[in-house]
């Protein structure tokens, strides 16, 4: 579980990029109609990824500096849980609102 974490937080790290990028000139590379439809299907998909990030910070914290904890796969999964949580909720409250 913390080798899909490290992963993710890989992924978090390039698509922070691409929607920083996207929101700074993403009207100048693509047309208005289709900077609307990506930034619709665009942000949802980061807030989730923050929400995953949110929660391996947790495990971080969790675990603290002690690696030799017998249950560290345990925390990561439940902070996982926890992150995919908040970023799913982030994601609904972006639709709507």
């Amino acid at each position: 579980m913390g080798t899909l974490l490290e992963i993710l937080k890989g992924i978090f790290f390039f698509l922070t990029i691409v929607v920083g990028l996207f929101f700074l000139r993403g009207d100048v590379i693509i047309s208005a109609q289709y900077y609307d439809i990506v930034r619709q299907v665009l942000m949802p998909g980061y807030l989730i990824f923050y929400g995953t990030m949110l929660g391996y910070i947790i495990s971080r914290i969790w675990i603290g500096y002690d690696e030799e904890k017998p249950n560290k796969n345990q925390i990561y999964t439940k902070s996982f849980l926890i992150g995919i949580g908040i970023g799913i909720l982030l994601a609904i409250i972006y639709i709507f609102i």
